[in-house]
């Protein structure tokens, strides 16, 4: 495959995708949480892992640390 072919088949691919995305819905939040993601994901990711982690200490109680516990424990991090 020379480069010409390369070039016309990855023309192609982006056209495909991009009309995939027009037929999605929401696809303008789709589009700029997506770009916005790519940039900034500790952004979401830190407030999740903490409502995760109050979540499951809420719900668990003192089950919670044992929980955590079973999780790593299986890696002889902490015996």
């Amino acid at each position: 495959m020379n480069e010409r072919e390369f070039l016309k088949q990855l023309e192609g691919r982006a056209q495909e995708q991009e009309q995939l995305i027009k037929q999605m819905p929401f696809r303008n939040i789709f589009v700029i949480s997506s770009l916005w993601l790519g940039e900034h994901p500790w952004r979401f990711l830190i407030p999740l892992a903490v409502l995760l982690t109050l979540f499951f200490r809420i719900f668990l109680g003192p089950f919670y640390y044992e929980f955590i516990l079973k999780i790593f424990g299986g890696f002889g991090l902490i015996r």
